[in-house]
């Protein structure tokens, strides 16, 4: 047995299902225990947008309504208890920028434009500003230095993982905040899983030279790409102790009763959120 699944054995499985006041969401066993952030993972339950859209979602840009935007975070911030006047919403491009969130920042793509530089990684470090990062199949990844109380909560689409996002996070951490790998809790939150990502060859070759043969799954001649196997690679090179990595076990393709996925509805859907608050 390698090291490598050696430590994917020992990485803990399952985040909580929680529901207050009607929204359903998820949070991370080990950033609770912490007490250092507030911080979850929305389902597509408890909100007030209709149709294809029902009912917590998050996607103005689909939706089209920014009333039933702004409640929906309304909603989601109270069941987290986060001041929803703190959120700044990031910028995302579907690469690997990282960015640490000021107070300066709040409101940004909520109660005014949007003027966060481009970048899928936000970082929170301090009291007074809340993230939030948008997802529909797209892998959310936590981190939190449980010495420096520094936290942050990305957007990890497959270029994101194949040009190790996770991974840049961690070296921001290191480079700015002077962090240690083995202070660190990660998670992986629901995504489009292996048993559903199929991809081309030009994508399963990405990962495969990136995170070797196993990223990849063959079946009947399809390739199907492990986004998840990708960044726990990540967290395994970067020496963070797999005790301390947690996996939700969910794929957002499949759980059509809990999740948007925008694969699986053809575009036609709404998008969940992260939502991450330094106490």
């Amino acid at each position: 047995m390698s090291d490598f699944v050696r430590y994917i054995s020992g990485v803990q499985h399952g985040f909580t299902k929680t529901e207050k006041n009607g929204v359903v969401f998820f949070t991370i066993p080990s950033f609770c225990k912490s007490g250092l952030v507030k911080c979850g993972f929305s389902s597509r339950i408890g909100g007030v947008s209709a149709g294809e859209f029902s009912t917590l979602n998050f996607s103005l840009k689909r939706e089209g309504d920014p009333e039933h935007f702004r409640e929906n975070i309304r909603r989601f911030a109270r069941a987290l208890d986060v001041d929803y006047s703190k959120i700044a919403i990031v910028n995302y491009a579907h690469a690997d920028g990282v960015y640490a969130l000021k107070p300066a920042d709040a409101g940004a793509g909520l109660t005014r434009e949007n003027t966060l530089p481009k970048a899928d990684a936000l970082i929170v470090d301090r009291p007074g500003i809340a993230g939030m990062t948008m997802h529909a199949d797209c892998v959310p990844v936590f981190i939190l230095d449980q010495r420096r109380g520094i936290a942050s909560i990305a957007h990890s689409g497959w270029r994101g993982v194949v040009k190790r996002l996770p991974q840049k996070i961690i070296e921001y951490f290191i480079r700015e905040y002077g962090s240690h790998p083995q202070d660190l809790l990660a998670a992986i939150g629901p995504h489009m899983g292996v048993c559903c990502f199929e991809v081309g060859k030009d994508v399963g070759d990405l990962f495969e030279k990136e995170f070797g043969r196993e990223s990849v799954v063959r079946s009947n001649e399809k390739l199907f790409a492990d986004m998840q196997y990708g960044i726990l690679k990540q967290f395994f090179e970067m020496r963070i102790p797999a005790q301390q990595v947690t996996v939700s076990d969910l794929c957002t393709y499949c759980r059509e009763d809990l999740f948007y996925s925008h694969r699986r509805d053809h575009g036609k859907t709404g998008a969940m959120a992260c939502l991450l608050e330094k106490i």
